[in-house]
């Protein structure tokens, strides 16, 4: 163990230290100005007898602001300069003996935060330096650090929606200077030139960033826009099974992706089998979505990154919004405790579903005499979160998150035969959800390093208990037998850690981030218990109880350190490694995670991009569906079970085409290794006494391309994007060669718009086109000898009956998923009309459809044999148009 500590802080030392540039230029002082020039979009002005040819054998100039590029480039001549605006004009100096090189600028730093009008930081704000060209972005907490040279600035602080910042200064020390930023009501967001933030512009390949307009003016299915089912829009993602919340990001499975909500990992990302997401839009701020490219900070997941960052609440004044739709409601209000100190911010949503399901179940059992069906269906989640700000350079935060489902299911059945009658009451219940809680305090340390340390508690559980009572009366009313039955299952995870995140930005060519974490797993894959019993009356009863449990304890820690280094105009990078110590009883895994990130700024209009990262994952989900169900349980790395592994490969070009078009094209190849799926079909409730027996680790190949075009205007917005992928498996207990995953869509098509039709009336638009999933369809069958009726092994075999014995048979395949279903392809759209009334107050009305043109996309296949002995196999879809209606007051 101390020696696993001793490389995590040689590591971070050496990675701390900066390299610096020794490489000389021997050409003459012209070229050097002509290169100048061309980087900076300066012009010189000189009188030509100036001695400007003479060879320049000094260090290189590559990576200088421009003042620092001029003063060592004409330190050791007789030639002087100076800046005008656009221009640099040179003149002679006085004839003297030039002994010493001038000393470069002094340089100083201005930080701070940028917030809103009402005191909420904004994520991912750009603030460029027009007099150097130097620039930054705020990080997720709305700090930034700039450093310049000493004297005269003209800064421009921006963020889509809100409208630019100008300050001018003089710069003679570090300044601390926080921001607020105006939002822009009257136009529709354009895109902003200078957002460091924008595919253009970043670092890494495969981000996607999505701030509270983009989320709030998504489409919205059955009450709201869905942070999920937007993600879902973007290239290089799958769905997974129709209008669920399933996301499968270049080739990989659901549970390879990390959502993280205020730094606490969600395990459980959906409500409703996956129809709406765990995320309500109201309080978010920020989501940061990585599909390649990752940062060194993130870590335990192979697929991709969810970062999502809520509101922390209005500083200054009281704000809410309340909405009523279909499905659901929700209701959301922040406002101060103390002003311009304490803010809070709460968010509440709950469906109206047992609303509806009871009376209706009621009108239905009322029609039938001897049955009676009880259904009832309820979600909710609740966002809490308390800010309290000391002074300029300190901030706390407390950040609370509980969602939950539940459905139930209650059957009252009666017969009478002859002298006897029978009651069976059967009832089930099924609940599962999250609880997340951190704890954040955010210090300034200087005006160049800012740190984040965090408590964070996670608590992921689902429950099934179902119990069945039998009994047969006389007709006199005395009991003549009974059976009783009760049986449960709980899965639980419990995480408790912290973590620790320092954001150091040197100088304005290096941005480094280092920090470490740490949590303590608690798992209870499956805590089993049945009682049952039996006999003739109340008071001569036997009883059988039987329980099981299981409990797995863990410790994962983790370290890392980043750098972000611009070499030049042209030549960024982001390097990093990320270390990962996961112990289990018993066992010890020590893994090194590098990452890479190159962008080449051809020019302010055309970049290129490459990557290099490599993921580790301790913690798996053993499912037997495609959905998200609740009876899904999660599991940790043992002695037996390695830790799934997978390296990506990325790369991509990016432009901008003027000021409204911008275009990508992203390559990727993954491979991952110790995959983990089911050997054999375990039932909808998999036993988990011996879960690490019935699994199989194997390996996956994913590739493909994707092409993403945007248009921005004032009214109109549209984003297309196309993927073409390949999703390879192979488990050799499963089948000996590669064959491709069911979600294998090779190719895959979004367009979506928003258009400001009139003044306060908004249409939205999505079209989705895509290969069809991928099934498995039999290629023959094979008859099996007869068994004993009583055996029951419904997995692959089908029977007929025979009398006292079953007559079987099995289907063969050639390999999995060796079909795929007709093409999947539906619209939506939706209106939004909005109103201002008196006291400011916005009232909306949402009107959408789900699947316009009810195309009835297939969801699996019905499988016949014919006489003849041939298969006949049948498309079955269900899902048809849905429209919704919903309706909204802000205040």
């Amino acid at each position: 163990m101390k020696f696993i500590h001793t490389i995590y802080i040689t590591i971070a030392l050496i990675c701390f230290v900066s390299m610096e540039s020794l490489g000389k230029d021997l050409t003459s002082i012209k070229q050097q100005m002509a290169l100048i020039e061309k980087d900076r979009h300066v012009h010189f002005i000189y009188d030509s007898s100036l001695p400007i040819n003479q060879a320049y054998n000094g260090a290189s100039i590559k990576g200088l602001t421009l003042s620092e590029a001029l003063t060592q480039l004409f330190g050791n001549t007789h030639i002087a300069w100076s800046i005008q605006g656009q221009y640099v004009i040179l003149t002679a100096k006085e004839l003297q003996v030039v002994k010493n090189q001038p000393k470069p600028p002094t340089l100083y730093t201005i930080s701070g935060y940028v917030h809103d009008e009402h005191g909420e930081v904004l994520i991912n704000a750009t603030i460029y330096d027009k007099d150097t060209g130097a620039g930054t972005m705020t990080n997720e907490y709305g700090f930034y650090s700039l450093t310049l040279p000493s004297g005269q600035h003209t800064i421009r602080i921006s963020y889509i929606g809100f409208s630019d910042e100008i300050r001018s200064f003089e710069l003679k020390r570090n300044h601390n200077c926080s921001i607020i930023l105006k939002e822009n009501t009257h136009l529709s967001e354009i895109v902003v030139t200078g957002d460091l933030n924008s595919p253009l512009l970043t670092t890494q390949t495969g981000k996607r960033s999505f701030g509270r307009k983009d989320l709030q003016t998504e489409f919205s299915l059955l009450s709201s826009p869905d942070v999920v089912k937007t993600l879902q829009r973007v290239s290089g993602v799958a769905e997974g099974v129709e209008i669920a919340s399933g996301l499968y990001v270049h080739g990989g499975n659901n549970d390879e992706n990390l959502f993280l909500l205020d730094s606490s990992p969600l395990y459980h990302s959906n409500h409703t089998l996956g129809i709406f997401s765990a995320f309500n839009t109201n309080i978010v701020n920020n989501v940061d979505f990585y599909k390649s490219g990752f940062p060194a900070r993130y870590g335990g997941r192979l697929s991709s990154v969810i970062d999502v960052r809520t509101n922390e609440g209005n500083m200054e004044q009281i704000h809410g919004a309340a909405s009523i739709g279909l499905i659901d409601g929700r209701f959301q209000l922040e406002g101060p405790i103390k002003k311009g100190k304490t803010s809070f911010n709460i968010g509440i949503r709950r469906s109206w579903i047992d609303l509806l399901s009871k009376p209706i179940s009621s009108i239905i059992s009322h029609s039938k005499e001897f049955k009676k069906t009880t259904v009832n269906y309820i979600f909710h989640d609740v966002n809490a979160k308390v800010t309290h700000k000391f002074n300029d350079r300190s901030k706390l935060a407390l950040s609370l998150y509980s969602g939950r489902d539940m459905l139930r299911l209650d059957n009252n059945v009666a017969s009478a035969i002859l002298t006897e009658w029978d009651r069976e009451i059967s009832k089930s219940k099924l609940t599962w959800g999250n609880f997340n809680a951190t704890v954040a305090w955010r210090y300034q340390f200087s005006h160049k390093l800012f740190a984040n340390f965090i408590g964070i508690y996670s608590y992921n559980r689902s429950n099934y208990t179902y119990s069945d009572d039998d009994r047969i009366y006389f007709l006199d009313h005395t009991t003549a037998d009974i059976s009783h039955t009760e049986h449960g299952y709980k899965s639980t995870i419990y995480d408790l850690g912290y973590r620790t995140e320092f954001d150091y930005r040197p100088n304005p060519t290096h941005h480094i981030r280092f920090g470490n974490d740490l949590t303590y797993h608690t798992f209870h894959p499956q805590t089993y218990r049945r009682l049952d019993y039996y006999g003739y009356n109340e008071n001569e009863l036997d009883s059988v109880r039987t329980t099981s449990h299981n409990r797995l304890h863990a410790m994962e820690r983790n370290a890392y350190i980043e750098d972000e280094m611009t070499f030049n105009n042209h030549l960024s990078l982001n390097a990093g490694i990320h270390l990962d110590l996961f112990g289990i009883v018993g066992k010890n895994y020590f893994n090194i995670d590098p990452r890479l990130a190159i962008k080449y700024q051809v020019n302010n209009h055309l970049s290129m991009k490459l990557s290099w990262t490599s993921m580790t994952q301790f913690v798996h989900k053993l499912s037997n569906t495609y959905l998200d169900m609740p009876t899904d349980y999660w599991v940790p790395t043992t002695r037996s079970l390695r830790p799934m592994r997978s390296y990506q490969v990325a790369t991509g070009v990016y432009t901008q085409l003027g000021h409204n078009w911008t275009a990508s094209l992203e390559a990727y190849y993954k491979s991952s290794h110790n995959l983990v799926q089911y050997a054999n079909w375990m039932g909808l409730e998999p036993p988990a006494a011996s879960w690490d027996k019935d699994i199989m680790q194997g390996k996956g190949r994913y590739y493909g391309i994707s092409v993403d075009l945007g248009y921005k205007t004032k009214d109109l917005k549209i984003d297309a994007a196309y993927t073409l992928s390949w999703n390879k498996r192979k488990f050799k207990e499963f089948y000996p060669g590669w064959y491709y995953d069911k979600f294998d869509n090779r190719h895959k098509f979004n367009i979506s718009g928003r258009y400001h039709l009139a003044r306060n009336i908004y249409c939205f638009a999505a079209w989705t086109l895509h290969s069809g999933n991928r099934v498995s369809i039999p290629t023959q069958y094979a008859n099996l000898p007869e068994v004993p009726a009583n055996i029951d092994d419904g997995i692959v075999q089908y029977y007929l009956n025979l009398g006292d014995n079953i007559a079987s048979f099995g289907y063969i395949y050639d390999r999995p998923h060796n079909q795929s279903l007709p093409l999947y392809h539906r619209l939506d759209v939706g209106f939004d009309f909005h109103k201002l009334t008196k006291k400011k107050h916005e009232r909306i009305w949402n009107v959408s459809l789900y699947n316009v043109y009810c195309h009835l996309n297939p969801l699996y296949v019905q499988i016949k044999v014919n006489k003849e002995g041939k298969f006949t196999a049948q498309a079955k879809g269900f899902i048809p148009i849905i429209p919704s209606i919903s309706y909204t007051y802000k205040f």
